[in-house]
């Protein structure tokens, strides 16, 4: 079970949430340049839209990236994903579907227990533009409902499989306490449907884990969320990709952090 100090933590974290979307709502759109470094930096399409609860980026003042893993837990390639990150001493979230969960609970209690985040991926992993919003809210409840029923934690987080969603899926995920997470590095680290390269030890995975690790450290900059997927590709190369992170001087936060490292840096500014 899930201590206290991780749970005040989580408190805490969601009261900032909502200390500055308050004081965002409060401040004028034009006034002195602290105000508009934050609407900049904060607000908008560029990085958190508390009236949105949607999360698109992390502050690009800041050398650190955000590492999300998502479609896990898998049986075979999360321990994979779960080792290499330990030895990197790095945290991730990892985005999971509900019925992996239920089927690999002690792969989410390892996350968990492990310093990981874990957001909602929905139960079964459909688009949900596609189906009704009752049917919306009954995956994301559903997933919720796994992860909280094996873990005891209640998650901050929420991504809609394959990024489909419109502002009603918002509302929804915010009505639910969510935020909901873009990514802006993606690296077609998945399974392509029929193509058996994609799967250790056939010809061509190599070059597949290669060129995954080539399209993380091309695209890096201040702010950036990763995704990547739990996934052969994934398990193989991030042992190199974290090293690769590393050498080029950026932290690797999870999404809890780099949102609670903005919002602190902003309430700074509104002091000063």
């Amino acid at each position: 079970m899930p201590s206290k100090a991780l749970h005040l933590r989580s408190l805490q974290v969601l009261v900032l949430i909502v200390i500055f979307s308050l004081t965002l709502a409060s401040l004028p759109v034009s006034g002195k340049r602290k105000h508009q470094a934050i609407l900049v930096i904060v607000g908008g399409n560029q990085t958190y839209n508390p009236a949105l609860a949607l999360l698109r980026r992390g502050n690009p003042e800041l050398k650190e990236v955000s590492l999300t893993i998502d479609d896990g837990p898998h049986v075979k390639w999360a321990p994979k994903i779960l080792n290499a990150l330990k030895k990197h001493h790095v945290h991730a979230t990892f985005f999971v579907v509900g019925k992996k969960v239920l089927a690999h609970p002690q792969l989410v209690r390892r996350m968990w227990q492990e310093g990981h985040e874990v957001g909602n991926h929905s139960m079964t992993h459909p688009r949900l533009n596609t189906i009704t919003l009752s049917q919306v809210r009954y995956q994301l409840q559903s997933c919720a409902n796994a992860v909280a029923k094996i873990t005891g934690r209640r998650m901050l987080f929420m991504r809609p499989p394959g990024l489909r969603y419109t502002p009603d899926i918002l509302r929804v995920g915010k009505s639910m306490q969510t935020i909901t997470v873009e990514e802006n590095i993606a690296v077609g680290d998945f399974i392509k449907p029929g193509d058996r390269s994609w799967y250790e030890g056939s010809k061509g995975f190599a070059v597949h884990v290669k060129t995954v690790e080539h399209n993380v450290y091309k695209q890096l900059r201040n702010g950036a969320i990763i995704v990547l997927h739990d996934m052969p590709v994934t398990a193989a190369a991030l042992d190199d990709i974290l090293t690769g992170i590393q050498k080029r001087g950026y932290k690797i936060v999870t999404l809890r952090q780099m949102l609670a490292h903005m919002i602190q840096q902003r309430a700074t500014l509104v002091r000063t």
